[in-house]
């Protein structure tokens, strides 16, 4: 492993702290600002479909300039979009924050996947990195979630107007962009041999098994996960104190796990340690609408969400050692788009579902979960690799 390798994982970790932070809070803070479900749909569409697109570009971009100076580019835009979500002085300005937001999200992703992964020697040292940088960013996620649902509530206490409250809570989120820029400055990019990727049916066929079930996943999570917090507050007038408790302990328990993965991917293997999480999770979410109370209910909720989100960086690695240094960021970047799109849409199809019942979004997505597993297994099972 070389010496940047920990210095991207810390950048990771800075980056996930302050998006968990400002993914939480974002539901609240539009509704504080006097947005209601629709425009909230809209805004987070906005992003994830402006990501979709980027994450198209992210691999030629990085053909072109390097993936240090792609992701130097992502968190520019980032921090632009930022600083005009907390601005937001009318809905077309916080629009385009989330647009430059999600093109951040479109080319930070697939360069800092294809990067990190050229810094390590082996397939077994990469499903390593991988989960320690996820369980570190994780970690890191439980904190700002943590902040992001009491900070608000203590200001409004001290006497600051609740829009201004959440405005100065959501403004921490531009910290993360003075510590990552200076780290992205320092590590050193991986040289491009082939600045053009040959594009043959084999490489065509590989990209789309990775990208058909990430896009029925996206769309199955575009359905209720961005709902959540709000659903908590909805169906048991649980406020965003109570809320944040949850996500706290889901962000902190599968970080911990994260370290742990490791050795379960080498008994098991990636593919069946992938799908075996992802069936349970779909599982949970079958059963989740008729749990009665708001404990129990928390309680499925974590234990689902490490499930279904505690294998991403395995299927990240997996999907890392199919493809050439030149393919990867596009690889990745394609997957990403499948899966930012279908997203988009289910956060439209989501708003509907929700406003007809609090029930049907969940059946939904668990269906859809089943299905991409299902795709996934089938096409990989062969691959499967374990000690």
């Amino acid at each position: 492993m070389q010496k940047d390798a920990p210095l991207l994982i810390i950048a990771n970790a800075v980056g996930q702290m302050f998006l968990q932070f400002s993914w939480f809070i974002m539901p609240f803070y539009l509704k504080v600002l006097g947005y209601g479900m629709t425009e909230i749909g809209t805004f987070f569409s906005i992003q994830t479909l402006t990501g979709g697109i980027f994450f198209l570009l992210a691999g030629q971009l990085s053909l072109k300039i390097g993936h240090k100076r792609s992701l130097i580019i992502a968190f520019l835009f980032g921090a632009l979009g930022r600083t005009l979500q907390v601005l937001a002085p009318n809905f077309y300005v916080l629009a385009l924050g989330f647009f430059f937001v999600g093109i951040n999200m479109g080319l930070r992703d697939p360069n800092y996947s294809a990067l990190l992964s050229e810094k390590v020697a082996s397939e077994e040292e990469r499903h390593k990195i991988f989960s320690y940088s996820f369980g570190l960013g994780t970690l890191a996620n439980s904190l700002g979630v943590l902040v992001a649902g009491y900070l608000p509530g203590h200001l409004v206490e001290r006497g600051f107007p609740s829009e201004l409250a959440y405005r100065a809570v959501v403004a921490l989120a531009l910290i993360q962009f003075a510590i990552v820029l200076p780290i992205l400055i320092i590590v050193k990019d991986v040289p491009i041999k082939k600045p053009a990727i040959e594009w043959r049916r084999e490489l065509v066929v590989k990209i789309l098994k990775f990208s058909l079930p990430s896009a029925i996943i996206g769309l199955g999570a575009g359905i209720t996960i961005p709902f959540m917090s709000l659903y908590f507050n909805v169906r048991f007038g649980v406020d965003i104190r109570s809320i944040s408790w949850i996500f706290f302990g889901q962000q902190l328990i599968m970080g911990l796990g994260s370290f742990v993965l490791p050795g379960i991917i080498k008994k098991l293997g990636p593919v069946k340690v992938i799908t075996y999480f992802q069936w349970g999770a779909a599982m949970l979410f079958l059963i989740f609408p008729s749990i009665p109370t708001f404990i129990i209910s928390a309680i499925v909720y974590v234990v689902r969400s490490i499930l279904m989100n505690i294998v991403w960086p395995v299927n990240d690695s997996f999907m890392m050692g199919f493809f050439k240094t030149e393919e990867k960021a596009t690889a990745a970047g394609i997957r990403r788009a499948f899966s930012t799109f279908m997203r988009s849409l289910g956060n439209y199809i989501g708003g509907i579902l929700f406003a007809i019942s609090l029930n049907y979004p969940f059946y939904a997505t668990a269906l859809l979960y089943i299905l991409a597993t299902g795709i996934f297994y089938t096409f990989f099972i062969h691959h499967n690799k374990h000690a």
